[in-house]
């Protein structure tokens, strides 16, 4: 169901005649267009198109997210916070500080290393960013909404951006007097200083030769620098300037009102007498679950928990199969205790010794936690770290999460859709989180440096998993490994990518938006160590030659 965001709903309606639906409060009660409102759109409008559709790699977007805050900035985020209480307020600023500091880090990881995923969590992040500076909390559910509706406000707010009336208001209607409270100022107001500055400015200009010389001279380089620019165009820059105009009209000032899922925080959890009919059944079903689980983590530690395993051991099965179904188990145990408390069981004066059971079952959850991560870790152990492997560990991690936010819910009587939004958020955090990390750069500086003390099985992953550039910044410790075929094979895939990075930059110019941070060290890496690769330089079937063996020999081990 759907519930209010604020309690202003009834003046709402008041100031939005059009407004049938008193359960959705608009994004703003006041409605003016301000100055500082077209400017912040305009100079989106301006960063999308320099920094998103002439880019030329992953550097153009990392400045666009590092802008995004300071666009911001200059919007002054005015929307809904005069409308909320103290202690809300203070929500929505450190939403606005968090999802900022996130902002940061995505650009930092565009500009070492991008990738399309990255890209995406910073439109998410943009998305959320948007809704707390409109007074609104940036919930999952919430921003899908909102995000699924971005054009049409963008369109309905981009119809209110015109020149004011004298005298009238800067929206054009009277809807907007209302809810601005007072007449905007003439355009006058702003538009005269400039046009008498700039007469004036030329005046003085044109009075002195030497500096109306340099005056014309920058004139003349300025000009042809925007005709070069222009002649770049492609016709489909003015539509995608047009979506982009419209996006940001909607981000910087929504004009639909926001709906949230869910109204409840906190629900009532007092005993009333209320005689459960399943609280039985709950509690027969803990005591079994707490019994199956005492006797399978029993078996778990005494057989798993070791330094060495047999030969012919089925590591794929225990640790990669059985790891997953473990974290299943996990969740379906996060499930249950959601469902058990809930309803009619939280008024049964019966509930606290169903929640003494709850709190004995989470203990031996945990300890099945730290059995999925033990199994993870054994197959990293046998043969190293692989990009899957970190999803492993992500996902075991939310998991984790989310049997400890249910937990929370129990504990401090929070509703379901409480504990949906914070599911989700967490959800979401991690997957940003994962794509700022660097995971082949963790995964083969564990893998090149179990390899190069002696123990081979890594180098199957260095030999057929595929490796991004930081991650290739491991491998030169290797190059002069004692193993003559892993030693050879390391040389072929750094000679290859040296080939492949000279081969990218002759087909591109070297445009700063291509600039990769991650790129360029390993380059400088690479030309450093040209002598030892040399024998496999501009020599594809050399280079064929040494991965095909280095391929077959580590397999062994896969």
């Amino acid at each position: 169901m759907s519930g209010d965001v604020s309690d202003n709903a009834s003046l709402a309606a008041e100031i939005d005649p059009l407004n049938e639906d008193a359960n959705e409060v608009p994004a703003l009660a006041v409605l003016a267009v301000h100055f500082q409102e077209i400017l912040a759109v305009i100079l989106w409008t301006l960063a999308a198109d320099v920094l998103i559709f002439r880019s030329l790699g992953y550097s153009g977007p990392a400045v666009f997210f590092a802008l995004v805050p300071i666009i911001f900035c200059v919007n002054r985020f005015r929307n809904r916070s005069a409308e909320v209480g103290p202690t809300e307020a203070s929500g929505h600023r450190l939403a606005i500080a968090v999802l900022s500091g996130l902002l940061l880090c995505v650009a930092m990881r565009l500009l070492w290393l991008g990738s399309a995923m990255t890209v995406c969590s910073g439109a998410v992040l943009v998305v959320g960013l948007a809704m707390a500076a409109s007074g609104v909390m940036p919930f999952v559910l919430e921003g899908i909404a909102f995000a699924s509706r971005l054009l049409f406000d963008g369109l309905v707010r981009l119809r209110q951006y015109r020149l004011p009336r004298r005298g009238g208001n800067p929206s054009g209607d009277h809807q907007s007097e209302v809810a601005a409270g007072t007449s905007a100022r003439s355009p006058w107001t702003w538009l005269l200083p400039i046009i008498l500055g700039t007469i004036f400015a030329s005046l003085f200009v044109m009075a002195n030769p030497d500096l109306r010389g340099m005056v014309g001279e920058q004139f003349s380089k300025t000009w042809k620098r925007i005709l070069t620019w222009a002649s770049m165009t492609s016709p489909w820059e003015l539509p995608f300037c047009v979506l982009a105009l419209v996006i940001g009209a909607g981000l910087m000032r929504p004009r639909s009102g926001f709906t949230q899922f869910g109204k409840e925080e906190v629900i009532e959890a007092e005993p009333n007498g209320t005689t459960a009919s399943l609280l039985p059944a709950f509690r027969n079903t803990l005591i079994l679950l707490i019994g199956l689980f005492c006797v399978y983590l029993s078996f778990e530690f005494s057989t798993l928990w070791r330094s060495e395993f047999p030969e012919g051991f089925y590591y794929a099965g225990y640790a990669h199969q059985g790891a997953a179904w473990l974290t299943i188990a996990l969740a379906v145990a996060t499930v249950l205790l959601s469902v058990i408390f809930s309803g009619e069981v939280l008024q049964d004066s019966r509930v606290n010794r169903l929640r003494t059971l709850a709190w004995v079952w989470s203990v031996l959850n945990l300890l099945l936690a730290m059995a999925v991560y033990n199994r993870l870790l054994i197959y990293v152990g046998y043969n190293g770290m692989t990009r899957m492997r970190t999803v492993g560990f992500f996902g075991i991690t939310v998991v984790v999460i989310g049997f400890l936010l249910v937990l929370y819910k129990i504990a401090k009587h929070r509703s379901f859709w409480w504990l949906v939004r914070a599911q989700l958020i967490a959800l979401v955090l991690t997957i940003v989180s994962y794509s700022l990390f660097p995971v082949d750069y963790v995964a083969h500086r564990y893998n090149a440096a179990k390899v190069a003390t002696g123990y081979l099985h890594p180098s199957v992953m260095i030999a057929v998993k595929p490796i991004d550039n930081e991650g290739m910044l491991n491998l030169f410790r290797l190059v002069d490994h004692p193993d003559p075929i892993i030693r050879e094979g390391v040389k072929a895939r750094l000679a290859n990518r040296l080939e492949e990075i000279r081969k990218q930059r002759n087909r591109n110019p070297n445009h700063w938006t291509a600039f990769q941070a991650a790129e360029n060290r390993l380059l400088k890496k690479l030309e450093a160590h040209k002598s030892v690769l040399q024998p496999y330089l501009g020599k594809p079937n050399a280079r064929n030659d040494a991965g095909a063996v280095f391929t077959d020999y580590a397999m062994q081990w896969y």
